[in-house]
């Protein structure tokens, strides 16, 4: 009888220990498949990252091309607003100096440009028409 309880008892303790490392097994294997998951999501995150950045590198580019368009433009529009006032400033010259040009520039406008009607018995010179 003893030699039956010292069977009965290894086989107890073999099955308390073929039981323990099945459960941690299952627990190796659930860890294993945890691992897996959090590899997945870290390379998602570091995929999505690296989509991140190369969208902030494009942003920044292209708002710098936008900043060095906007400064070239403003450039080009003092350019032209000087450009503009040179050329008031001759034709203002022009009007002083040029007896042709100041004939031409104080004739009075047609009626029809200056808000008014035009008046059907004159031409565009203000002299009465001959039918």
């Amino acid at each position: 009888m003893n030699g039956l309880k010292a069977i009965a008892a290894a086989v107890i303790i073999l099955l308390v220990s073929a039981l323990l490392i099945g459960i941690q097994q299952s627990r190796v294997i659930a860890l294993r498949g945890e691992v897996a998951i959090e590899a997945k999501a870290k390379q998602d995150a570091l995929d999505a990252n690296k989509e991140s950045q190369a969208t902030i590198t494009t942003l920044r580019a292209e708002a710098k091309r936008n900043a060095d368009y906007q400064a070239d433009l403003n450039k080009r529009l003092k350019a032209s607003e000087q450009k503009a006032l040179k050329a008031r400033k001759d034709f203002e010259k022009l009007k002083i100096q040029s007896p042709a040009v100041r004939k031409w520039a104080d004739q009075p406008l047609p009626d029809g440009l200056r808000g008014k009607p035009a008046s059907p018995g004159k031409d565009n010179n203000g002299k009465a028409r001959t039918p």
